[in-house]
């Protein structure tokens, strides 16, 4: 035979291993276990069905030209797969899949240290997770020695920690990572952070540049062709990067991704739960509450930026168990169920700027009702869990009355007091209450969200205050309206990180409805103001 076979030698062949599927399709380094460490930091099904073909050239060579033209680059979409699984990626077929990290040329940055990362996980876990449980603290946390090997799970864990830096308040000073060439541009101060809290703060790698090392990481991923649920998680981190940051733009096509991500693996179908994660539980529970975040952060998303909706009640609600989560997940439903009332037909007169779509005062007073008598009992919630469930329904309740108030429903006479124009006095009142009840911690663990509902809620009620300078008066029995405005500028300048946009904003209205001063905060200009010593004229 005149054809020439690629030499094997047997003492290199002992070094060949077949990648997994997973890791061939990703173009990244496989140990061969089975599960690879790949797939058991990602939460994955590890498979090895992918058959390999034979090396070397295929068929006869091709002319000079010919070659060329099979290497310029074509101008097509890559093609989506319809069977796609959050657990089982399409093998590929291409020599290439064989090129390791170290070919690839990726590296994680030596400005993000594992010791940071842990920190930032800590903080996750202990504040953030009860309001948002996406992350198996166990998987994540055996990823942290292969992430030179997993740009994926890099980029998942750089995101997250972008997230943590920009609330610094939730992160114990004895847990920061050490200098960094990074300081934080935009990572707001508080003034109940210690100095040495402070500059180890100032010490970490800045959320835009986590950010760009997520992005980095994505570059070496084929997440679009191969997603899987640490690729929904990732867009899920980012999205709440750019809204901390106030990014608009980028935050709401990062949330979209996430969204699309997800429909691609098929998480909106409860027919995936049932069979193709059907032999792999964490997978299938982190799938299903990544779902429904989702369909809440799309919902409070759309309401404060008048977006569209992409998702709808597809799937069945987390379970309840008595697991060792089992004290977050009636906080959880209960978010969920608050959301759940705001669909497309909601939304469909929201999003009219025009009187295009009826609008039946009875519907919005029945939505009033449901979120009036919504959270029978709150008892088995976590304090940040709380803190966001009884300020989003009032802010819920705002959101409602904003509408009727564009669609001229108010009515004097009215028996609902939903309907009635002092409706927000009721709402401030209850929020302040919340305030006072709950530690400032709960608050901070809710981030610039919580913070954007409550600046929405404080703006709301000093219109009305412009309009009806009667409900000002102040009363030697009880705490009035006034009162409440000035508590709700307070709870926007000390929590939170701090929105100097959003304060000023609020203060300058609550100064003009009352026609005097009110001072901002000085602990965002002042980094060594004392925990909530601020002082407010009025």
């Amino acid at each position: 035979m005149s054809s020439r076979t690629p030499q094997s030698p047997g003492r290199g062949r002992g070094k060949v291993r077949q990648a997994c599927d997973y890791c061939r399709t990703q173009k990244i380094r496989c140990n061969g276990a089975r599960p690879c460490a790949n797939c058991t930091g990602a939460v994955l099904q590890c498979t090895y069905l992918a058959v390999h073909k034979k090396t070397g050239p295929k068929g006869p060579r091709r002319p000079p030209t010919a070659q060329r033209s099979s290497r310029e680059p074509r101008s097509v979409t890559p093609g989506i797969r319809q069977n796609a699984s959050p657990h089982l990626a399409s093998p590929d077929n291409s020599p290439q899949s064989h090129i390791t990290v170290e070919d690839s040329g990726f590296r994680p940055s030596t400005a993000v240290q594992t010791k940071f990362i842990i920190s930032c996980l800590d903080a996750f876990f202990k504040h953030k997770y009860p309001i948002t449980p996406v992350l198996d603290r166990q998987q994540t946390e055996a990823a942290l020695p292969h992430l030179t090997s997993s740009p994926e799970m890099y980029g998942l864990l750089t995101a997250c920690c972008a997230v943590i830096v920009l609330s610094p308040e939730i992160l114990s000073a004895s847990h920061h990572a050490s200098a960094s060439p990074f300081s934080p541009s935009s990572s707001p101060t508080s003034s109940d952070i210690g100095s040495e809290t402070l500059d180890s703060v100032r010490a970490m790698p800045s959320a835009e540049f986590l950010v760009s090392e997520t992005i980095r990481a994505r570059g070496f991923c084929n997440f679009t062709d191969c997603p899987s649920l640490t690729s929904v998680q990732t867009s899920f981190f980012l999205f709440s990067a750019f809204f901390c940051l106030g990014n608009d733009n980028s935050a709401w096509f990062y949330l979209r991704e996430a969204i699309t991500l997800l429909q691609l693996l098929r998480l909106d179908e409860e027919s995936t739960y049932s069979l193709s994660l059907a032999d792999n539980v964490v997978l299938s529970v982190y799938s299903r509450r990544m779902f429904w975040v989702l369909f809440i952060t799309e919902r409070a998303y759309a309401l404060q930026r008048h977006r569209a909706l992409t998702l709808r009640k597809s799937i069945e609600l987390p379970p309840l168990d008595s697991g060792p989560e089992s004290h977050i997940l009636p906080g959880f439903l209960d978010l969920i169920s608050l959301f759940q009332h705001f669909d497309n037909d909601f939304f469909a007169i929201w999003n009219q700027s025009s009187m295009t779509y009826a609008t039946s005062a009875e519907f919005l007073v029945r939505l009033q009702n449901v979120l009036a008598y919504s959270l029978p009992s709150t008892a088995g919630c976590t304090e940040s869990q709380l803190a966001d469930l009884l300020v989003s329904r009032e802010w819920l309740k705002t959101m409602v009355w904003q509408l009727c108030v564009s669609r001229t429903l108010l009515s004097s006479s009215s028996n609902e007091e939903s309907m009635s124009l002092r409706y927000p006095v009721k709402i401030a009142r209850d929020v302040v209450l919340v305030s006072r009840l709950l530690p400032l911690k709960a608050f901070e663990a809710n981030g610039v969200g919580i913070l954007e509902k409550v600046f929405d809620i404080g703006c709301s009620l000093a219109d009305v205050l412009c309009l009806e300078p009667s409900f000002t008066q102040p009363s030697a029995l009880e705490v009035g309206p006034r009162d409440h405005l000035v508590e709700l500028v307070r709870i926007v300048g000390t929590t939170l990180g701090g929105s100097y946009k959003h304060l000023q904003i609020l203060a300058s209205k609550a100064a003009e409805c009352l026609q005097n001063s009110v001072d901002r905060p000085l602990f965002l200009l002042e980094s060594n103001a004392v925990d909530n010593a601020q002082v407010y004229q009025v």
